[in-house]
């Protein structure tokens, strides 16, 4: 069936605003937020600086528009690495390598998004929307009976999150490629910690201190697994 002529136009629409958010988001990765002008970015897209205020109000805008798209496709391609069928570390751990390779290989968009400061509670969702993938994960391991009914799905993810970001600067700061002892080292101690207890404590909520003990054991064995590579290297 050929195309329409309001879906030839919408395709069009959605051409020049995909080409927009391209050169937006290879000129900020170049020159910086502050050191980027819409003229140049007009020029990058090959369209007029005018046709770049039709679709976004001032610079900030823009930034709001490669974040917001960052995060809808990390979210999609997220979902598409995790196996249905796979057990929850499994999951976890396609999740966790899906996410630091994503972070490593678009360091400069992810540096974009803590400019990018949510402007509205649209913002907000796109991100809320990528780690409801994590709490997913979580939820279904205790409806499987592979993590105990009171796991803190909320502060693990925050520990899931942060390590793998983390760590995702160091290596970009020590000029190394992808490691995943970070990964399996996080899951090795997170994933253990959460892992099925005997039936005296298995409805007991974690303490403060078990989950502080966890965040101190991760950092321990991170910096294990970092000054092993190191001395490989060397």
């Amino acid at each position: 069936m050929p195309a329409t002529p309001r879906h030839t136009s919408r395709a069009r629409v959605e051409a020049k605003e995909s080409s927009i958010l391209n050169a937006a988001e290879k000129t900020f990765a170049e020159v910086g937020f502050d050191g980027a002008k819409v003229s140049d970015i007009a020029r990058a897209a090959s369209v007029a600086e005018g046709t770049v205020y039709l679709y976004y109000k001032n610079k900030q805008d823009l930034l709001a528009g490669v974040v917001g798209r960052f995060w809808t496709q990390l979210t999609q391609g997220a979902e598409a690495a995790i196996q249905p069928e796979a057990t929850t570390r499994e999951q976890l751990e396609q999740l966790g390598r899906y996410h630091l390779n994503s972070i490593l290989e678009q360091f400069e968009v992810v540096s974009l998004t803590y400019r990018a400061r949510p402007q509205q509670e649209q913002d907000l969702d796109q991100v809320r929307e990528y780690v409801r993938v994590f709490d997913r994960i979580m939820q279904r391991g205790v409806d499987r009976d592979e993590l105990p009914k009171h796991t803190p799905i909320g502060q693990l993810r925050d520990v899931f999150f942060g390590t793998l970001e983390f760590s995702a600067r160091t290596l970009k700061l020590r000029e190394r490629p992808y490691d995943h002892s970070v990964v399996t080292n996080l899951l090795a101690i997170m994933v253990g910690s959460s892992s099925p207890t005997p039936s005296s404590a298995k409805d007991k909520e974690p303490s403060n201190r078990d989950l502080m003990n966890t965040l101190k054991s991760i950092q321990k064995q991170l910096k294990v697994a970092d000054n092993s590579s190191s001395n490989k290297s060397s």
